[in-house]
């Protein structure tokens, strides 16, 4: 599954244009052709340090962006949201005693936290999305 690196709707491999906000795909791909560069990182919260027992939040970082996994609030599925890494204004930790939340700010439409990550994790996140951006 492709994501529009203009707003992170998810999009049909196969689609020209996103059907969210009309981006042309067509660069992305001849974009993504370019670059060979092809990574993908996944991270969890820690159960230890607060993070959620059935499903932990999740942040996984790949050659399309940063993509942030949470337990709704209705227990009933998981909510998604996807920045790009052009869209990313700026990446912090906010570090506690024994772990830290991750705040990533995108340009104009929201931000992602993650809480409950261990102090390494974090570090490795805003590292890896700091090479990115």
């Amino acid at each position: 599954m492709n994501y529009c690196s203009n707003c992170g709707n998810k999009c049909l491999p196969d689609a020209s244009f996103c059907s969210s906000c009309g981006f042309s795909l067509q660069y992305e791909e001849s974009y993504e052709d370019n670059n060979n560069k092809s990574f993908s990182h996944e991270f969890s919260s820690n159960i230890l340090l607060g993070g959620n027992i059935l499903t932990p939040d999740k942040i996984i970082i790949n050659e399309s962006g940063v993509t942030f996994i949470k337990r709704n609030k209705y227990l009933i599925g998981k909510d998604r949201v996807h920045i790009s890494f052009k869209n990313i204004a700026s990446v912090s930790v906010d570090r506690k005693l024994i772990d830290a939340n991750i705040i990533i700010s995108s340009k104009g439409f929201g931000e992602i936290i993650g809480k409950n990550f261990s102090i390494s994790a974090a570090k490795k996140i805003e590292k890896l999305i700091n090479e990115n951006v």
